[in-house]
């Protein structure tokens, strides 16, 4: 137990690493104390839960650094004793009550997830009360499937909307105050060599991966030369999801190019960053066949099988040979493609009839309608286990957010037709 608490959190220090790379549950409770240590002194979050607890500090004016250490050492310990007692208190709940929370995973999709997805509904709408919040919910809910399906890991862009704001401020005021001179190991005559020190820590970072990938190839004795040329099995989708990404990047550069110095420079910076890095992961997988995927298809030949270049695209040896993934894992199972699409069309599709229900009707109301209908007619319930969740649901979430919390509900087409029902019809039934 002491030894995967070490390395839990001494993992959990590390900015950006979390859970991903721990797999004993040890280790995964005491990272959360370890990722405490890069958020409140620091301002980076060690995991993409303290990235939410930054988000967090940032809305109630708290500004992670030495003023936590200092001036809200309150705030800090309070955290730290929030850690502490609750994995004990945890752990004497898991003791108690073993048999019974075990049997939460015997609960069907077709009734956990439309309780889940209608809280959520009304949890996004009410931060900022507003239409633009379920927008969001549902754009980066899509973005963020995408993302897992493809395995591309979803905290670093979690980080990049918490930290961007700190990220852009600091930037301008180093240029403001010395110009590009900030980047140099000398200024003012003075030795600073931490920013250069940290700009070589993510650089290593970055680029690691690929250099370990050659080392092992060339110990392996499965290195070579890479094949170039148009790799037409590697124009999957993933690849366009990238080239969906590098789009993005350029549009960022297009747009900034139009603003004052201040405004555009980081957009830029990032902007450029994000079209070397995008465009030579694009250029790599559509013009070089590496040398895994030339040994992995060659079946004793010099060149790739012909069913090994039809069948199976580049990524895929790339996925076989990743041993981490800082991310949770997408398993499918045995599910073929078609499947995995037709279910997840299922899926969003509920979504947007739960979204456009709300704009009739309004919030609270569509939400008893989705209940009934996801797990009526997706789930396949009976109509008495139906009614018998989707009501105490709806009368739950009516008096709390309704009468307790007082929640000003959104305009709705209803609202609109008839102007002497507020937001919904039921505000003035009820």
């Amino acid at each position: 137990m002491l030894r995967c608490a070490t390395i839990g959190s001494l993992l959990g220090a590390i900015p950006g690493m979390g859970a991903a790379v721990i797999n004993s549950e040890s280790s995964n409770n005491a990272k959360e104390g370890g990722a405490l240590i890069p958020t409140i002194a620091f301002g980076v979050p060690g995991s993409a839960s303290m990235a939410l607890i930054l988000g967090a500090f940032l809305i109630h004016g708290l500004v992670p650094g030495p003023e936590m250490l200092t001036k809200r050492l309150d705030i800090t310990y309070t955290l730290v004793w929030s850690v502490a007692i609750a994995n004990i208190l945890g752990a004497g709940i898991c003791f108690l009550f073993a048999n019974q929370l075990a049997k939460i995973a015997l609960v069907r999709i077709g009734v956990l997830a439309p309780v889940v997805i209608a809280i959520t509904y009304i949890g996004a709408f009410q931060g900022q009360k507003a239409w633009g919040d379920i927008y969001a919910l549902l754009i980066f809910g899509f973005v963020g499937w995408v993302m897992k399906r493809f395995r591309w890991p979803r905290p670093p862009l979690i980080l990049g909307f918490v930290l961007g704001a700190l990220v852009e401020r600091y930037m301008f005021i180093s240029v403001e105050r010395y110009g590009w001179e900030w980047l140099w190991i000398i200024r003012e005559g003075k030795f600073s060599p931490w920013v250069d020190i940290v700009f070589v820590m993510t650089l290593y970072g970055v680029l690691s991966p690929i250099v370990r990938g050659y080392i092992k190839r060339a110990k392996s004795g499965t290195g070579g030369a890479s094949r170039f040329g148009f790799q037409r099995q590697s124009l999957n989708p993933d690849t366009c999801f990238a080239l969906m990404i590098l789009a993005g990047f350029v549009i960022c550069l297009y747009v900034a190019s139009g603003w004052e110095f201040g405004a555009r420079l980081v957009p830029q910076v990032v902007g450029y960053a994000g079209v070397l890095f995008v465009g030579w992961h694009v250029l790599s997988v559509l013009f070089l066949a590496p040398p895994q995927a030339i040994v992995a298809g060659e079946n004793n030949e010099s060149e790739p099988s012909t069913e090994a270049q039809t069948t199976t695209p580049v990524h895929a040896y790339k996925i076989k040979q990743e041993e981490d993934h800082f991310d949770i894992q997408a398993d499918y199972g045995d599910l073929d493609v078609p499947t995995i699409f037709k279910r997840a069309t299922s899926y969003f599709g509920w979504l947007l009839f739960f979204f456009g229900a709300a704009s009739v009707v309004g919030l609270l109301p569509a939400m008893f309608l989705f209940l009934v209908g996801y797990m009526r007619f997706e789930g396949k319930e009976s109509w008495k286990l139906t009614l018998g969740i989707a009501i105490p649901m709806w009368l739950l979430s009516y008096g709390l957010f309704h009468k307790i919390l007082i929640v000003p509900w959104p305009q709705s087409l209803v609202g609109d037709w008839f102007p002497g029902l507020r937001s919904n019809i039921w505000t003035n039934l009820f």
